[in-house]
């Protein structure tokens, strides 16, 4: 146990002094405004204690009290604290990145002409604005085709997307039906596996549509107002009818789906399904047409996260009119791209997932958002322009080789331990040789040769990265595990007990939040649970916070500011 604590909290040092932030740039007239110059400091913040409390009564108001009383969250920004410092000054530094990129002129093919052209496509408002809808179009008149159960498969079977990750990033929120990770088995480590799991719903989890709680009940509200707005923004005809029908699918889709509590629970997640049971195991769907579609037909496996809610849902694809289905297809369509669409729809999104969902009252300025979508798009392209400039190799060998040390000295120290066995001392010595270090950056980057990216297509740019991304996973499932590459966007990681040991440190920064404040897209889309980040935080919140299983060697200091949703209240909670 001790060698696991050390190993990660070594590993979330390590994100914290190499860290490469969210691939972002911005015009030179728009760059941030440098921030005043700070002495270095280093160690704990005695100015942030407040010493009129008793750390024996209060210790997270005796250790933040005084921090607390003078932190302001920004006017765009769920909430603040020491990880949000760190990521404003990765963002100038890529804001610095890509406006270097645009004076160049990068080669055609490069990847730097892909960061350069996502970025400008992004910030081509005038464009994006004259193209308007058309380019929803093919999407909404494949929708408008759907006429049978097989149809409807392979439609959700075609827009599958690796958008889950219920190991790395605690991310199990998908728009779509059903959300793909691709990752080591449970059982065989050595080789990837497809998992399957639940989705379909517009907000962040399944208590938001059946709980009972005024806040909710609130938001629901405000909820079903957004669909209806958007769907009239589109010139969709009867709106707030099909809204209501969109709002009622969703609820028979929250009522079919497990519980957070349940999602979060790994040992209830190995249900390794042979892809002829889905059929009797979860009848409804056509899967095989869905599989077909979704590029998983050539598998002899999936497994299914959680059983339950994949049959119900599977059941509702049959039991649920087909026109139910295409006008909840078309909402989300529509839902998912607001960020590339004209103002209008980009408006209307940030104020439900926004102000609504998070109480933040300003948008994120354009470049902002724009750094950050290229980022999620070219996340390996940015970083590696980012690391040759702010993170020299030799910094990470210094690092690397701190680790090294440590590692070498943990046979020792375990001999000396006279309350293990011979047995025991055997495994935990494995384990230690068995260690892989991640530090700062992958040893090989990612190949983004085949990712068609336009300077003036943000829309298209959009879906052909996310395509790209599901791709690239599905490639996984054909491979064995690579030890070698590090998980995305997660600070430290433990491989299951069967498999290798792997302490990897992020390069992205971000500040902790009830929702992706940090998220290069603006944090429009809530997680399912909040980040598990250590330090101080002063959030917004709109929804009560829930205990979380997976979260208890964290300790978390919230200090929530209610929305315009909330009751007129403050809570603050402690967790370890």
């Amino acid at each position: 146990m001790s060698l696991q604590r050390s190993t990660l909290a070594l590993a979330l040092l390590v994100a914290v002094a190499a860290c490469k932030p969210a691939a972002n740039t911005a015009p030179e007239a728009q760059a941030p405004a440098a921030a005043p110059a700070k002495a270095a400091t280093a160690g704990v913040d005695l100015a942030g204690i407040d010493h009129a409390i008793q750390p024996g009564d209060d210790f997270d108001g005796y250790a933040n009290g005084a921090w607390r009383a003078q932190a302001v969250i920004p006017e765009d920004r769920s909430s603040t604290g020491v990880f949000f410092d760190v990521f404003q000054k990765a963002e100038k530094r890529n804001a610095d990145l890509v406006q270097g990129l645009a004076k160049t002129n990068p080669a055609a093919g490069t990847d730097a002409r892909r960061v350069a052209d996502y970025y400008a496509a992004y910030m081509d408002q005038a464009g994006i604005e004259k193209r308007g809808l058309d380019p929803l179009k093919p999407a909404l008149a494949k929708i408008d085709a759907i006429a049978s159960g097989t149809d409807l498969a392979r439609v959700l079977g075609e827009g599958l997307r690796a958008d889950v990750d219920p190991l790395n990033a605690t991310n199990y929120q998908t728009e779509h039906l059903f959300g793909l990770f691709v990752a080591q088995g449970l059982e065989d480590p050595q080789h990837n596996m497809a998992y399957l799991l639940q989705g379909g719903l517009g907000m962040p989890n399944r208590d938001y549509y059946l709980s009972t709680d005024p806040a909710m009940v609130a938001i629901r509200d405000k909820y079903k107002a957004y669909v209806a707005a958007l769907l009239k923004q589109a010139g969709v005809a009867d709106a707030e009818k099909k809204a209501a029908g969109v709002y009622a699918l969703e609820e028979k889709i929250a009522k079919a789906q497990a519980s957070i509590v349940e999602t979060e629970d790994v040992h209830k997640a190995n249900n390794p399904w042979p892809l002829a049971d889905f059929a009797q195991k979860a009848p409804g769907l056509d899967w095989t047409a869905y599989f077909q579609a979704a590029g998983l037909a050539d598998q002899q496996t999936i497994d299914a996260w959680q059983p339950g809610a994949i049959a119900k849902l599977s059941a509702l694809t049959k039991n649920e009119p087909l026109q139910a289905w295409k006008d909840w297809l078309t909402f989300h369509e529509i839902n998912e791209h607001a960020s590339v669409l004209p103002k209008a729809f980009d408006d209307l999104s940030f104020g439900f997932y926004g102000t609504t969902l998070t109480g933040t009252p300003k948008q994120r300025d354009r470049w902002k958002r724009a750094l950050g979508a290229t980022n999620v798009a070219l996340g390996d392209a940015v970083g590696q322009l980012y690391v040759q400039k702010y993170f020299p190799a030799s910094s990470r060998a210094k690092v690397q080789q701190m680790v090294n040390n440590l590692l070498a000295v943990f046979p020792e120290r375990i001999d000396k331990l006279d309350w293990m066995s011979p047995e025991t001392k055997a495994k935990a010595k494995a384990k230690v040789a068995a260690t892989n270090v991640g530090v700062g950056y992958p040893d090989r980057w990612r190949d983004y040769g085949k990712l068609d990216i336009k300077a003036d297509d943000a829309f298209g740019n959009l879906d052909r990265a996310r395509t790209y991304e599901t791709e690239h996973q599905l490639a996984k499932l054909h491979d064995i595990v690579d030890r070698t590459r590090m998980p995305r966007r997660t600070t430290a990681r433990s491989a299951p007990p069967s498999a290798t040991r792997s302490a990897t440190a992020s390069t992205t920064p971000a500040p902790s939040s009830t929702r992706k404040a940090s998220s290069p897209t603006g944090g429009r889309r809530p997680t399912s649970r909040t980040s598990r980040r250590r330090g101080r935080s002063w959030s917004r919140s709109t929804a009560p916070t829930r205990h979380c299983p997976a979260c208890t060697s964290t300790v978390r200091r919230r200090w929530a500011r209610t929305s315009p949703t909330s009751p007129a209240s403050r809570s603050r909670t402690m967790r370890t």
